[in-house]
């Protein structure tokens, strides 16, 4: 039994230092994700009621295929990111790959949490507070990331816009 207590505490060890550098970013990222989560509830206005007779909670107006998309996006994000990751890691960049991997989940948060205030300002309307605080992440935020980065982050959202005006 102490041989699998030192293996499990030797490869649990292993896992803790190889996200020891990015786990802030996967922090928050995980605090997008859920803020995401929260703003489409609201959004789709899902009714949380309780019964009475049988102490269990039911959503109202709720799909759960949407929470199962999101779930399986954050894991392919979290996935794909830390692919890269290894890839770098195995050609002997390692001051690169943190850097590469927290490019990477900042973009994921912003989309994140752009999704999220647009969720909120159908919610709100009428909040000039939220209409702020989507206008400073939609345009401000893409200035703190690299160049080469907030042009990509362009040319995707202008190829879905793109995309809609053909489809719509």
């Amino acid at each position: 039994m102490k041989d699998y207590n030192a293996f499990f505490v030797a490869a649990a060890a292993a896992i803790v230092a190889y996200f020891d550098t990015t786990y802030t970013f996967l922090f928050a990222l995980f605090l997008g994700f859920a803020l995401n989560i929260i703003a489409g509830l609201r959004a789709d206005e899902v009714k949380i009621t309780t019964m009475y007779r049988f102490p269990h909670i039911r959503l109202l107006n709720y799909d759960g295929h949407k929470l199962k998309d999101s779930l399986m996006e954050l894991f392919l994000i979290i996935s794909i990111t830390y692919i890269i990751k290894q890839f770098i890691d195995w050609f002997k960049y390692n001051d690169k790959s943190t850097y590469a991997v927290q490019i990477l989940l900042a973009v994921a948060v912003y989309y994140y949490l752009v999704n999220s205030l647009r969720n909120l300002k159908k919610v709100r309307p009428k909040s000039k507070f939220i209409a702020f605080v989507y206008y400073v992440c939609t345009f401000q935020f893409k200035e703190m990331l690299p160049g080469i980065i907030s042009k990509a982050m362009n040319k995707v959202e202008e190829e879905e816009k793109e995309g809609e005006k053909k489809n719509g």
